[in-house]
């Protein structure tokens, strides 16, 4: 994953710095593997950078997590 492209997103929205370490940080403790965190996890960021996120939308992103990992392809959805 491209941390650089995630910090320069973070930089230049209108998104809490402190709310997305605390995502961070909880994430940091979760089974990933599990989807049930995964969406919980896609939720919160989304609650985070004040974003509607559609169920379609949710399950591509689960789609891309179980097919790649975490890619780029996941930033143009933060968009």
């Amino acid at each position: 994953m491209d941390f650089k492209r995630l910090i320069d997103m973070i930089s230049n929205a209108n998104i809490n710095n402190e709310a997305v370490y605390e995502l961070i940080q909880e994430a940091s403790g979760m089974d990933l593997s599990k989807e049930e965190n995964q969406r919980i996890l896609i939720r919160r960021g989304a609650k985070i950078a004040n974003r509607e996120i559609s169920k379609e939308t949710e399950d591509h992103i689960i789609g891309i997590l179980k097919e790649k990992g975490i890619s780029n392809e996941l930033f143009s959805y933060l968009k």
